[in-house]
């Protein structure tokens, strides 16, 4: 087929064209009034491809409002309306397909650093957890032994005062002291005075 002669379909033809959406390149050598039915069926993917395989032909009168409604679903409506301020004080032409595609990079963007802050949050977190963890020691300090051998500090001589001091051990330690202060009766072993 030679290029830049546009074929006219009928309507029978639209149905079809729309069932093949998937098989589409180059459309540039259809009739813009068969691609405006046709094409607003695409789905975003379907479009980009169609608009990327058609070289020498500006698709962007048909695509223009296919691109809008994909923002405005995409972005919302509130989002389109600051576009569309934004162009009209600028003066300036733009497509939007070209709108959706930045503002898809941005708004991915700010996924990734957001994405990017959480993770480092996270292992924040982790490295708080685990400062704080209990940590096991392979081999038990004996009490009795001094502190140079069994690595003693400054918090088992803490802990060791306040056992000392605590009220059960002083009670046993009195109890003790008293046990050892009673005397025992002697028993004196009877003689036979008879």
């Amino acid at each position: 087929m030679e290029k830049g002669k546009l074929i006219a379909l009928d309507d029978r033809w639209v149905s079809i064209a729309i069932d093949n959406l998937d098989s589409f390149g180059d459309v540039g050598y259809l009739d813009f009034k068969f691609l405006e039915q046709v094409l607003p069926h695409c789905s975003k993917d379907q479009l980009i491809h169609i608009e990327k395989s058609t070289k020498d032909t500006d698709l962007s009168p048909i695509t223009d409002k296919l691109w809008k409604k994909f923002f405005e679903i995409e972005f919302g409506v509130k989002a389109t309306d600051e576009v569309i301020e934004k162009m009209k004080q600028k003066k300036a032409n733009f497509k939007w397909s070209e709108l959706y595609q930045a503002k898809l990079k941005r708004v991915e963007e700010a996924e990734n650093k957001v994405g990017e802050r959480l993770k480092r949050l996270y292992q924040k977190e982790d490295a708080r957890k685990q400062s704080r963890q209990v940590r096991v020691l392979d081999k038990i300090p004996s009490l009795t032994s001094n502190k140079r051998r069994c690595g003693g500090s400054k918090l088992m001589d803490k802990v060791r005062k306040e056992y000392m001091k605590c009220r059960e051990v002083r009670n046993i330690q009195a109890m003790k002291m008293k046990a050892s202060l009673i005397k025992k009766p002697r028993i004196v072993p009877a003689m036979n005075v008879f």
